[in-house]
C-alpha cells in the first residue's frame, strides 16, 4: 500500500493552524505591550502630579506621550488621583475573523503616604 500522500495531507491540514496560532500570539502580544506602555505612562503622570502638585503636570505628561485628552479621565478627591484610559487599536490579524479593533481599558490611582507616591 502507497502511504506518500499522508504526510501531504497533514502538512495541509496543520498550517493553517499553525497561522491563525500565529496570527492570535501576534495580536494579543500587541495588546499586551501597548496595555503596559500605557500603564507606564499613567504610572509616571501619577507620579509628576505629585511631584508638581498639579493637575496640569499629569495632564502634560499624557499630552507628550501622545495620549489624547478624549481617551482619558482624571478624578481628584480625598488626596487620591485616579487615571483611567478608554485606547482604541487597530487589529492586526483580528480582521481575518471580523475584530476591526481592539479597546484598551486602565485605571489606575495613586495617593501620597508618608512622602511616596503609592500606586494601586
Amino acid at each position: 500500500m502507497n502511504k506518500k500522500g499522508q504526510t501531504l495531507i497533514l502538512f495541509v491540514l496543520l498550517v493553517p493552524i499553525f497561522v491563525a496560532l500565529a496570527a492570535v500570539v501576534v495580536d494579543v502580544g500587541t495588546m499586551q505591550f501597548t496595555y503596559q506602555k500605557y500603564k507606564g505612562i499613567v504610572d509616571e503622570s501619577i507620579k509628576e502630579y505629585y511631584e508638581e502638585n498639579s493637575l496640569a503636570a499629569l495632564e502634560e505628561t499624557l499630552k507628550l506621550n501622545d495620549i489624547p485628552k478624549e481617551e482619558y479621565q482624571v478624578i481628584e478627591e480625598n488626596n487620591r488621583v485616579k487615571v483611567s484610559i478608554s485606547h482604541e487599536m487597530e487589529a492586526i490579524f483580528g480582521k481575518i475573523i471580523g475584530l476591526e479593533t481592539y479597546e484598551i481599558t486602565l485605571s489606575r490611582e495613586g495617593r501620597l503616604e508618608n512622602d511616596r507616591v503609592i500606586l494601586t
